[in-house]
């Protein structure tokens, strides 16, 4: 079951700020040292300066990014720039998008606190490995600050859309908050305090599983705090502040759940110890091959959009990819007819279910296998570059940076709810959905719920 309850949201005084997107951000793992950079210099409140602070010359353990993100966080709080809601909330929440074709789609949703489980009681289920440097670098985070800075995007089902009725009632509302980002998304908030609505949101999330879309970091690295401030405090009835986290809840089935691939972007230092000639000649035991070429120099938008519609309809018989070299040459390939993956990929330890994954034969397969020629082979960060957008692709393979690129299909999601269902992790950087959730629009300080205990009685 899911066990959610309202909060005190903290967030920004918009009558101060004014538009919002001069103070929000993506997700932390989202932001290049660019964008960071330019978010920093943004705005003296932009929510960059909590989640994602610089490290500077004399740091140690009394002073770094860490320990000031807490002093900055107390003193917007002090200043009223960051403001509380005045009791427990439901915070209601909808992004409006346009994706690459045009098309417009809205994604609507809730945040709450959820109850954190533990994976082994299959309540909340995760659907990507995770590391510990971005764990560890998390959980400092939530020592110094004791928040929750942004919030995690968990999946559950609604096939007859009841609640989703439900949230759609209560969005005809005028909006508390309403701006468009730098990618053009409409964010729209409304804040909740129905005493009914909210038991009857409770009441229907108790029969839900989630699953984790984006934010499994966070989520391990909640559940780390959780453990630690147990110990701390000999406190174990699973009710108190530490047992939740903030989580914006969505449902599977509407049509506004987009899954946008993420390509592969090898660097030149990767390359230089595979012989791409001998690699292709022994894929094309496995692959069909179509060849082309694009100026590399000028390609944009329109000969990245080519690019992805060509994998996209190649992919919809078989697993396919597009690989890019920094000459311009474009080889699409497509697995053969009657080629099964589970038989290619050398991982017992690997679950069919998984192989069936086009970025399982890319990791698995092609790249282990095929390129280096060791199944335990894993890609260090300065290896390999993780990408969205294809105009970025060119510009790294334009500027040296990287060799040759992989253009990839998304996971479809009945696919990804297949693997999840079964209890099976995914490869890293397997889904990316989009868009990805504002970080600061609402903010859980734990401490308000230590200091008022109704919040979680509520």
């Amino acid at each position: 079951m899911a066990d959610i309850l309202p909060f005190i949201g903290t967030r920004y005084n918009s009558q101060l700020i004014g538009n919002l997107n001069k103070v929000l951000a993506p997700p932390y793992d989202v932001i290049s040292p660019d964008m960071q950079d330019e978010l920093h210099a943004r705005h003296a409140n932009n929510v960059v300066r909590l989640i994602l602070g610089k490290d500077e010359q004399g740091d140690d353990t009394f002073t770094n990014k860490y320990t000031r993100a807490a002093n900055t966080l107390r003193t917007w709080r002090s200043d009223g720039m960051l403001i509380e809601d005045n009791k427990p909330s439901i915070y209601l929440y909808e992004q409006e998008f346009k994706l690459p074709t045009g098309e417009i789609k809205r994604r609507a949703g809730f945040f709450a606190l959820v109850k954190l489980e533990d994976y082994s009681s299959g309540g909340i289920k995760a659907h990507e490995h995770t590391f510990e440097g971005p764990k560890a670098d998390r959980l400092k985070l939530m020592h110094s600050t004791n928040s929750n800075l942004s919030p995690i995007l968990v999946i559950y089902h609604d096939k007859e859309q009841m609640l989703q009725r439900q949230l759609d009632e209560n969005m005809r509302e005028k909006p508390w908050e309403e701006f468009k980002d730098d990618d053009g998304v409409i964010h729209k908030l409304w804040v909740s305090q129905k005493k009914e609505f909210i038991m009857s949101l409770r009441d229907w999330m108790k029969s839900q599983k989630l699953f984790i879309a984006d934010g499994h970091h966070r989520y391990e690295s909640a559940l780390n705090y959780r453990n630690e401030r147990r110990e701390e405090t000999g406190k174990c009835d699973r009710k108190q502040p530490f047992d939740y986290m903030m989580m914006f809840c969505t449902s599977a089935e509407q049509d506004g759940l987009v899954i946008m691939p993420t390509h592969r972007v090898l660097t030149r230092q990767f390359m230089t110890q595979v012989s791409l000639a001998e690699a292709v000649g022994e894929l094309k035991e496995s692959f069909d091959f179509s060849e082309g070429k694009i100026n590399i120099s000028r390609a944009g938008e329109k000969e990245g959009r080519a690019i992805q519609e060509k994998v996209e309809k190649m992919g919809r018989k078989r697993p396919s990819f597009a690989m890019l070299l920094g000459s311009g040459n474009i080889m699409c390939m497509s697995l053969k007819k009657g080629v099964n993956p589970a038989e290619l990929i050398d991982d017992d330890e690997l679950a069919s279910q998984t192989k069936q994954l086009d970025v399982s034969i890319l990791h698995h397969y092609i790249i282990n296998q095929v390129f280096v020629g060791n199944p335990e082979f894993e890609l260090d960060d300065d290896e390999c570059y993780y990408v969205r957008d294809i105009k970025r692709i060119f510009d790294l393979l334009r500027g040296k940076k990287a060799s040759l690129a992989f253009i990839m299909n998304a996971t479809p999601m009945e696919q990804v709810l297949k693997v999840v269902s079964a209890g099976i992790k995914m490869p890293h950087k397997s889904t990316c959905f989009y868009p990805k959730l504002i970080s600061g629009l609402v903010i859980r300080i734990i401490d308000l719920d230590t200091d008022k205990p109704k919040a979680l009685k509520h």
